[in-house]
């Protein structure tokens, strides 16, 4: 899939084309949980504001990971929603759905993706509980935002990677997902 830019993603300034180009190649899991590989051709260009080389921001996964939002999200879903042990979930990934990874890509993404998801922690604290030390911070983060958005009416999943892909874009979050009421 190529990618190519009009803008820095960093400054906003006009770009020119070199001649170069790499690829990225993201692992995930499509709605239907079948495998995908997606390789990523980002062109790269010159910004004479930043006077540096950029290229396209790729949204489908956080930098420097191979592997896509959905199946980080998926997995934790099953962790600290559902209470299925590592051991489990790395079973469901490597063997049922051929999709290869390893307990420690796992834990470093969530504990990245709970770093992400702080401030929504933080705004549901403000009405719900308290967290602890790194480990447990990240599963009280991954946990309180997956079992509220379920309460309130989300489908966590869905709204995590739509937010992840938001936050590569941005660097941003969006807003608290507020609750789905009987009138939508």
């Amino acid at each position: 899939m190529p990618h190519s830019l009009e803008r820095c993603p960093d400054c906003s300034g006009s770009v020119s084309k070199c001649n170069s180009s790499r690829s990225r190649i993201i692992e995930d899991l499509q709605e239907d949980s079948k495998p995908s590989v997606t390789e990523h051709v980002l062109s790269r260009y010159w910004c004479s504001h930043c006077r540096k080389k950029v290229e396209p921001v790729v949204e489908d996964a956080l930098p420097d990971s191979q592997i896509g939002h959905r199946a980080i999200c998926l997995a934790g879903m099953m962790h600290y929603l559902q209470g299925t042990t590592l051991s489990q979930i790395l079973d469901v990934y490597n063997y049922h759905l051929h999709f290869p990874v390893t307990e420690g890509g796992l834990v470093q993404a969530w504990h990245r993706i709970g770093e992400i998801f702080r401030p929504w922690y933080d705004g549901f604290l403000n009405s719900y509980g308290d967290g602890s030390e790194r480990g447990a911070q990240t599963q009280s983060v991954l946990m309180t935002i997956m079992c509220t958005l379920k309460m309130c009416g989300h489908n966590p999943v869905q709204i995590l990677v739509d937010a992840l892909k938001s936050y590569v874009r941005s660097g941003k979050l969006p807003p608290l997902p507020t609750k789905i009421t009987a009138n939508g």
